[in-house]
């Protein structure tokens, strides 16, 4: 199809997308009206195995490593899984807010926000943690780099420590970067499962602040946020020993470069 050349690019685009959307249209149209069908119920039927292992501790472990391995091989591993997982995730919470309401057993508790609230506070692994130690880093470049970081952690933005740090192809901080998940997912599953922590019933922004985003996607259970709380301590705990190997190099680098 051809357009004038003054026509602007995002204009001619759109109108070359037409003809393949309408014949997507027509096929499906096709399958579900004359054939009767249902093309819903069958893309169900097939992700039906993965709708249960994800919400089973061993298939929630098995999401939460790959995201971490995915991360460390630089690929942005939530938004490569999200198209499969945010389905998921969010049809658990749905059916949780429904049964939040009605004041019944909540039943799903790997629902949209257990991942990216309870288990990546501050961040996918954790990091906001390792941002905290920057701060009062006797590196100038990891102080100056948690200075930079440490707003964006708050709200669960981890990019500049990822690549920066680097978490990215680094032998030292991805022990821990891929192990905090995997520990603070078993526990926190353990604990929603024994109902200490009332799993997530409500929609919150993944950039909401630990503590806090834990607290309202729980539907205020104040537990929530204390669990949050501890999770910060634990991350901090873990990372610290491997940051200061980190932090060794790296002043020995600055004392020989001065």
């Amino acid at each position: 199809m051809k357009l004038p050349n003054g026509v602007p690019a995002a204009v001619s685009q759109s109108f070359v997308s037409l003809i393949p959307g309408f014949l997507v249209l027509l096929l499906f149209w096709g399958l579900r009206v004359p054939l009767h069908f249902d093309i819903n119920l069958f893309v169900q039927s097939i992700f039906h195995p993965l709708l249960f292992a994800m919400n089973s501790l061993p298939g929630i472990i098995f999401y939460t490593l790959l995201v971490s391995v995915l991360w460390v091989a630089g690929i942005h591993g939530d938004m490569t899984l999200e198209g499969i997982s945010d389905p998921i995730f969010l049809q658990f919470l749905t059916a949780n807010g429904i049964a939040y309401a009605h004041h019944q057993a909540i039943p799903y508790l790997t629902s949209s926000g257990f991942s990216s609230l309870f288990v990546n506070v501050g961040g996918t692994g954790a990091t906001m943690m390792l941002v905290f130690w920057m701060l009062s880093s006797k590196s100038k470049a990891y102080r100056e780099l948690g200075k930079v970081a440490f707003p964006g952690a708050l709200f669960e933005i981890n990019e500049p420590v990822i690549f920066g740090f680097p978490i990215v192809m680094n032998p030292i901080t991805l022990i821990p970067f891929i192990v905090i998940p995997q520990i603070l997912t078993v526990l926190t599953y353990i604990l929603m499962s024994v109902h200490l922590v009332r799993p997530a019933v409500m929609m919150v922004p993944w950039t909401m602040p630990p503590i806090i985003g834990p607290l309202m996607a729980a539907g205020w259970d104040w537990r929530a946020g204390v669990w949050s709380a501890i999770e910060l301590v634990i991350a901090g705990a873990i990372y610290y020993p491997f940051f200061k190997v980190a932090e060794k190099q790296m002043v020995a680098q600055e004392a020989s470069e001065a």
